[in-house]
């Protein structure tokens, strides 16, 4: 028994690290594997004494309480507004708040030299994934230019992680080398697939997650490859656009025309588009929460209260009544007050602080930045999609946040105490 478990300690998070992206467009459900970790590290958290002492070590030492206490207090808060409104019922129980909180019991599970070349592995996987997703959406549509939606079952969502993995795959051809120029080479083509996914998917929101590259422009240059990489990307950017705006082509595929089309609509007062429901949506729940400033009108009412405001003429109709106000900012002050929005942005700032301090302690190390960088960019990336999203009201977008928030946090820590891989051990402070 103790074999098996020593087996399975040593693996478990190589095998969270590679599944989180590795597996996510390669079969439905996307997050079956990370989540079926994550209950297992929290089954084992209650049966084994060993395993909770060291998360509890964990929990209260240094910058680790940036990553916990979010995650934790997210759920916490969530929980007391929906029993506040609901009180005892299934439906007061936050089930997507509750996964991000076990996923904190992740931390404490051992790392390995294998755990870096999981998670890049599984990047890479994901890029070839993503390309077949869309060489399989063309193939079944009788249009030649569908929005493919992949294994995620909506365009959205699918443009939103495409890009993201793009990113990420940039950073490491970038940043990372120590695995050779072959390794490089294979990260930047799968970059390129993975952004040609998200055009394929024609969500305009998902071009907000290409700003979470700025990093790679600024930071100090790896080598000559990252020179003449940041160089190129320079380039071909201003081709891109520069075609794109002269070809009406490219900007109706891209759905720019429509963008345009709709901001026309919106000022004759027709609100029945993409982009005039988004405004109505927001507007609806910014009057909610000045009504209801404190707790907000309580998780599954959004819908209810959209459409009775309609129908006295406080906000327009937009292309239908939605359940949420596509916004996590608005989504969780309409939804929770200024206890919920607190909870929030405390969700984004708790580990964008960890990774920023992690990169700052080592920022001149080459090779120790890397993961936190990556750490900075998921949690600005969520930021942005949740600008024109309710992320966190969707099973994916809850459970993809916190596992890689944990993978990348303990990655960069590993980075940083690589002397004891397969032991958890302090973070170093910051430099001053």
């Amino acid at each position: 028994m103790k074999k098996i478990r020593d087996v399975v300690e040593m693996h478990a998070f190589n095998l969270l690290a590679f599944s989180v992206f590795g597996m996510l467009f390669a079969m439905r459900p996307m997050t079956w594997l990370p989540t079926l970790v994550v209950l297992f590290c929290g089954v084992w958290a209650l049966m084994s004494a060993v395993y909770r002492e060291k998360l509890r070590t964990l929990i209260h030492e240094g910058d680790w309480r940036y990553i916990a206490w979010p995650l934790v207090g997210w759920f916490v808060v969530c929980l007391f507004i929906g029993i506040w409104h609901l009180g005892i019922a299934r439906k007061a129980f936050p089930e997507n708040a509750f996964r991000m909180a076990l996923a904190v019991t992740t931390l404490a599970l051992s790392v390995n030299l294998m755990a870096k070349k999981s998670f890049l592995v599984g990047l890479s996987v994901a890029g070839v994934c993503v390309a077949l997703n869309v060489v399989y959406g063309y193939k079944v549509h009788d249009d030649y230019f569908p929005r493919i939606s992949g294994t995620t079952n909506h365009p959205i969502h699918f443009g939103n992680f495409a890009t993201l993995l793009a990113v990420l795959l940039s950073s490491a051809a970038l940043l990372i080398r120590s695995y050779g120029q072959f390794f490089r080479v294979v990260c930047i083509t799968a970059a390129v697939f993975a952004c040609g996914a998200a055009a394929a998917s024609q969500s305009r929101s998902s071009a907000g997650v290409l700003l979470c590259m700025l990093p790679l422009i600024f930071v100090v240059k790896t080598d000559k490859f990252h020179q003449w990489a940041v160089r190129a990307a320079a380039s071909i950017t201003v081709v891109l656009v520069l075609v794109i705006a002269a070809s009406p082509a490219a900007q109706e595929k891209l759905r720019l025309k429509e963008a345009a089309a709709d901001i026309q609509q919106v000022e004759a007062n027709n609100y029945r588009t993409s982009i005039g429901a988004r405004f109505a949506m927001w507007h609806a729940g910014w009057l909610m929460f000045v009504e209801n400033p404190l707790l907000g009108i309580g998780p599954g009412k959004y819908q209810a209260d959209f459409g009775r405001r309609i129908e006295l003429g406080e906000v327009p109709m937009g292309d239908v009544v939605h359940g949420q106000p596509h916004n996590d900012l608005l989504h969780s002050a309409s939804s929770g007050g200024l206890l919920k929005l607190m909870a929030y942005l405390f969700l984004m700032a708790g580990p964008f602080v960890f990774f920023y301090k992690k990169y700052k302690a080592n920022r001149h190390d080459l090779d120790k930045r890397v993961f936190p960088i990556m750490g900075m960019q998921v949690v600005a990336a969520f930021f942005i999609t949740g600008l024109t999203n309710s992320n966190f009201d969707l099973q994916i977008y809850s459970t993809m946040y916190a596992v890689l928030v944990c993978v990348l946090a303990r990655l960069s820590v590993f980075e940083i105490n690589a002397a004891e891989p397969s032991t958890l051990s302090s973070p170093a402070a910051p430099s001053c």
